[in-house]
């Protein structure tokens, strides 16, 4: 079997990613929520202090959560990256096979 280069698995690849880091600060929310009302139960708190203190846990949680989700986006951004690379790089090839000289940088910048 031949192995081709296929930038659609790279993208699906950078999604999958982006899905992992939404996921994953819900899921810090939801166990610092957790966390935070069974510590204030714990403590012996009754009613609003054991949500109070869920709700402050789940802050916390969702920071760490932040933290984790930037790295995952950062991940599938330099990915997607990669892709744009290889994109531009094999329109320079193609016009320099065919025999077509490469658009100018400053040719770009005035049509645009």
């Amino acid at each position: 079997m031949s192995v081709r280069y296929d930038p659609s698995i790279i993208t699906k690849h950078a999604q999958a990613l982006y899905d992992r880091a939404s996921g994953i600060i819900f899921a810090w929310g939801v166990i610092g929520f957790i966390a935070g009302a069974v510590l204030a139960k714990a403590m012996n708190a009754q009613g609003l202090i054991v949500v109070i203190g869920g709700l402050v846990v789940a802050l916390i949680g969702v920071m760490f959560g932040r933290g984790r989700a930037f790295s995952l986006q950062l991940q599938a951004q330099v990915a997607m990256c990669q892709v744009a690379i290889e994109a531009n790089t094999r329109r320079a090839a193609d016009a320099v096979t065919a025999g077509v000289p490469p658009v100018a940088t400053e040719q770009v910048n005035r049509a645009g």
